[in-house]
């Protein structure tokens, strides 16, 4: 079957790690899969679907109905295209015209009330025009049947577990802290945290290190206060990476994962433990409380409460952590729940639930 995904990949996102885990989990599957787009994902992510088997289709442009990018989807003879609900949209509706006989599977990475759009990114253009409708979350899931739209909806889980692989829990010490995850107004009051109570984490911690890996306007505040950081306690101990696009080398360095969302999956299938959190808090993921963190993605949807109100708790945690290291038995804990989410992210249960919908559509 030939599977066309249109991307509108210009920022690193949800979207965007949705379609590079789909797309390899369906080419491992044993379909023919290509990426198309204005700009189909920064070249990093071009890389990493061209390594999974997936062609690349791009050409930057001003106009969404770009008429190479339209030419090149009439030569690829989609059977099915599968798009989001946020940008590409409108890409893949204009190709769908022109191809009758593909199908439209609309992907929605944020609750139905969020999209605010008008015109060809409307809900109701969105349920017009698609044949089916998916989403990676449960609360999500639940808000599009309440819509009663018509279409099959389903919820089919991102497939991680093939592009990230668990290697050996680090030692202690050095404690080393990544932070993942892009610094935007609403996940970026977390981590600026825990670089403004760096000092104090520093003094309680002696080997301490912070990694920052995401990008965002607000990036150059959050190296601002690890500048203060490093003048008073007399070491760099703070270090930005920015924006990246592949997260697995910079989580196998990591003792400890600060994450929320899909990066917060991506870690604890990686095998390091997790505080997760985005614009709410859940706390150390435990085989205990994995299974409301999967419900609230980990923060992004929902929490014990905003991490804004309570900044203060997540220095806390870490300090918390790290004492209790050995108590809690780290790397034992940590195998137990990275086996017990394993299933839910599963690359071939996901491609089969995807195919049993194309069959019913």
């Amino acid at each position: 079957m030939n599977i066309l995904f249109c991307s509108e990949g210009f920022i690193v996102d949800g979207v965007a790690s949705y379609n590079l885990y789909m797309a390899a989990a369906l080419r491992q599957a044993g379909h023919r899969v290509a990426v198309l787009g204005r700009w189909a994902g920064f070249k990093g992510f071009q890389r990493r679907h061209r390594e999974t088997g997936v062609s690349v289709i791009q050409i930057p442009s001003l106009t969404v109905g770009n008429p190479w990018l339209r030419r090149q989807a009439r030569r690829f003879k989609p059977d099915i295209i599968i798009t989001d609900a946020r940008r590409s949209f409108p890409l893949a509706a204009k190709i769908s015209v022109e191809q009758p006989r593909a199908r439209l599977i609309t992907v929605f990475h944020d609750p139905p009330d969020a999209n605010k759009q008008v015109g060809a990114r409307s809900l109701e253009s969105l349920a017009g025009r698609s044949h089916a409708w998916v989403t990676p979350e449960k609360r999500i899931e639940q808000a599009l049947e309440e819509h009663n739209c018509n279409l099959p909806i389903r919820f089919i889980q991102r497939p991680i577990t093939h592009m990230m692989h668990p290697t050996a829990l680090p030692p202690k010490d050095p404690f080393r802290v990544l932070c993942l995850g892009r610094l935007s107004g609403w996940k970026s009051p977390g981590i600026r945290r825990i670089v403004q109570d760096a000092i104090m984490l520093k003094q309680a911690i002696r080997s301490l290190e912070i990694i920052i890996v995401g990008g965002g306007r607000r990036r150059w505040n959050v190296m601002k206060d690890a500048v203060k950081a490093h003048r008073h306690c007399g070491c760099s101990f703070i270090y930005s990476a920015g924006a990246q696009i592949d997260p697995r080398p910079w989580v196998q360095r990591a003792g400890v994962v600060c994450a929320g969302a899909t990066s917060a999956i991506e870690a604890v299938l990686s095998n390091r433990p997790v505080v997760a959190f985005s614009g709410f808090w859940h706390g150390l993921i435990t085989p205990d409380n994995a299974a409301a963190g999967l419900e609230t993605h980990f923060g992004e949807r929902a929490g014990a409460f905003y991490v804004r109100d309570q900044p203060d708790i997540i220095a806390k945690s870490l300090i918390d952590l790290y004492m209790h290291w050995d108590a809690i038995a780290m790397a034992d804990q940590t195998d137990r729940l990275r086996r017990q989410l394993t299933a839910n992210f599963d690359a071939s249960a996901a491609a089969a639930q995807l195919m049993n919908l194309i069959n019913q559509i």
